[in-house]
């Protein structure tokens, strides 16, 4: 029992503790704080704020704990003079406070003693600002290439120290205000079609970053005037062509009937590609467009392309001594019902003749006397119209001659007498330009020779 007139500070400690911390849980705290002296050499202080920051709006649950005495008595947590709006104990010297709304900076946390007129030593809290908020791009797209670009940016929260990223890359702003911001875009972001994110951060105090906003950097829409192929058989071999247009992109493909086939850019107005044979085994039209990915761009207008069915025997070549009494090749189009005098195969000194030619009818592989009556094997290619005089193939001083072309106008297998003067069987890769003799074939007493070969 305490005796009133025995102590007076004791006597006012002991009132204290009967109003304030009457719930049994406080009882060793009151015991402490009651023995403790009256007055203490050293002001109380604040050891530890968590968090140490939070927004300007408030809200923020911060706990606070005290150093230098048992947290006893009416008390107030000030952040910068405002007084928090919840106070909660949670232990002798812990508290929790809800931050009131502030302004962006450091704020000074003092704890008040309401009984007593006394506070601890201040701390800081920082309150952040709010983080930007982006709400509308101006252009939110532009064509792929562009250049010159300046971005409009509409949103809230921009200050003098927010910075732009547009995908990865950093970029320079220019602050109008508050509300609005403009950035001029380097032309390499927009050379490709993507689609890049823009964001607004401001690291002052902390102010973080916004909200993603799409900035579409767009392909063209392709479109096609013109397809040019060399006559297309049903069933032939993988052929290239040139689709002619607008709006073409490197990453732009050619289809066929549907399917993409191997596709070259050229320019924004040309691609080439190539028709591969599974698209060529059925004579008909096979529609052509071309497909360019987003963002933009899209499929094409279509166009077609026809796959003629293959006229049987179409192409004759025979020898003639029409011109001059002189012998010379010439070419039969039995469906087109025209012939061709091949005069660039021609000599006009020599006599031409045994012609033998692939199933394309495009080369015409013969032979001829054209140099000083001596028999050589010459192959004429009608789409270029050249003449290719094999000087791998013929031999300077031998008969070269009844020449054979395979079906496909790669081999060509012919007679020479150029191996001890008896006639002997030779093959020539009008590719790899290799002549060789076919030895399984020839007999060293025997004449071997009027060859002919498959595809």
């Amino acid at each position: 029992m305490i005796v009133r007139g025995a102590c007076p500070e004791v006597w006012n400690k002991a009132l204290v503790f009967r109003r304030v911390f009457s719930p049994p849980w406080l009882l060793l705290a009151a015991v402490v704080w009651l023995l403790a002296p009256a007055t203490a050499d050293a002001q109380d202080r604040i050891v530890a704020l968590s968090p140490e920051k939070g927004p300007t709006g408030g809200g923020t649950v911060v706990s606070i704990a005290i150093e230098g005495g048992v947290v006893l008595g009416p008390l107030r947590v000030e952040f910068g003079g405002r007084p928090a709006d919840v106070l909660r104990r949670t232990g002798l010297s812990t508290l929790e406070a809800v931050t009131p709304p502030g302004v962006p900076g450091p704020a000074p946390v003092q704890v008040v003693n309401e009984l007593w007129g006394t506070a601890t030593s201040p701390a800081v809290f920082t309150y952040l600002p709010p983080p930007p908020r982006l709400v509308r791009l101006d252009p939110p797209a532009v064509p792929v290439g562009t250049e010159g670009l300046e971005l409009s940016i509409e949103g809230e929260h921009f200050a003098a120290t927010s910075s732009l990223r547009i995908g990865e890359a950093p970029v320079p702003v220019t602050v109008v205000s508050p509300q609005r911001i403009k950035a001029r875009i380097p032309a390499p972001l927009l050379a490709r079609a993507q689609t890049l994110e823009v964001r607004v951060s401001d690291a002052a105090l902390g102010g973080g970053t916004s909200n993603g906003l799409s900035l579409a950097v767009t392909n063209p829409a392709p479109e096609v005037t013109a397809v040019e192929a060399p006559p297309l058989l049903a069933g032939g071999p993988a052929t290239a062509f040139t689709i002619r247009g607008r709006g073409f992109r490197p990453e732009s493909l050619v289809h066929v009937a549907g399917t993409a086939v191997a596709t070259r850019f050229q320019t924004g107005e040309e691609l080439t590609a190539v028709i591969p044979p599974a698209l060529l085994a059925q004579a008909g039209d096979a529609p052509v467009t071309v497909v360019t990915p987003g963002p933009g761009g899209g499929t094409s207008n279509a166009m077609s392309l026809s796959i003629r069915a293959r006229f049987p025997g179409r192409f004759l070549a025979f020898t003639s001594n029409r011109r001059g009494g002189r012998n010379h090749i010439y070419l039969l189009d039995r469906e087109a019902g025209r012939l061709d005098p091949l005069e660039e195969a021609n000599s006009a000194n020599g006599n031409d003749g045994y012609p033998s030619i692939s199933a394309d009818g495009r080369f015409i592989v013969f032979q001829s006397d054209r140099h000083r009556g001596q028999a050589d094997v010459f192959l004429f290619d009608r789409e270029t119209r050249t003449l290719d005089p094999l000087p791998e193939l013929n031999h300077p001083t031998a008969f070269d001659g009844f020449p054979h072309l395979s079906a496909d106008g790669r081999f060509i297998v012919f007679e020479s007498d150029r191996l001890n003067g008896r006639p002997k069987i030779f093959l020539f890769d009008t590719q790899t330009r290799v002549r060789s003799e076919l030895g399984q074939a020839n007999e060293a007493t025997a004449d071997d020779g009027l060859a002919a070969i498959s595809n």
